[in-house]
């Protein structure tokens, strides 16, 4: 009678070390060899200083990278923060379109395309320091697939 009883349970302990086994194996070598890579990816994007004073320069630089060997996709990012935060390429304002700054490029298959684009603030009168939030979208093809914070610190 316990015979029965130890050889079902060793079964099952038997069994169940298998189920964790599998678990782990495809946890570890299969799940990531089916993970999808994204068509475009944003492999960098950040301020070059963090802090500047008012009506200061500082750049927000972005790295977009392709994975698609066969199409060419269109890129657009847009900007938005506080009226007294104004992007440029260059010298030059970004367009705008309802208060939203934006830089458009066209993605090559298999391309990898850096830019910076400028961003200046000021403060309003009477302030002597404040933190200003930037949001940057990424899209490909009007399909958002990225978004990021940044904070910018003015000060006199």
């Amino acid at each position: 009678m316990f015979r029965g009883i130890r050889s079902s349970s060793g079964n099952f302990i038997t069994a169940l070390a298998f189920a964790i086994i599998l678990v782990t194996i495809f946890s570890v070598f299969v799940f990531p060899l089916l993970r999808q890579v994204p068509t475009v990816e944003v492999t960098d994007c950040s301020l070059t200083s963090d802090t500047i004073t008012n009506n200061g320069l500082t750049a927000i630089t972005f790295t977009m990278k392709s994975n698609d060997k066969n199409e060419t996709h269109a890129m657009r990012v847009e900007f938005s923060s506080h009226p007294l935060v104004i992007f440029k390429l260059g010298s030059e304002d970004l367009p705008t379109n309802n208060g939203v700054w934006y830089f458009t490029d066209t993605l090559g298959p298999t391309a990898s395309h850096t830019q910076s684009v400028n961003v200046q603030a000021a403060l309003e009168s009477g302030i002597a320091k404040i933190d200003y939030r930037i949001t940057i979208n990424f899209l490909m093809d009007g399909t958002q697939i990225y978004s990021k914070n940044l904070d910018l610190t003015v000060q006199r």
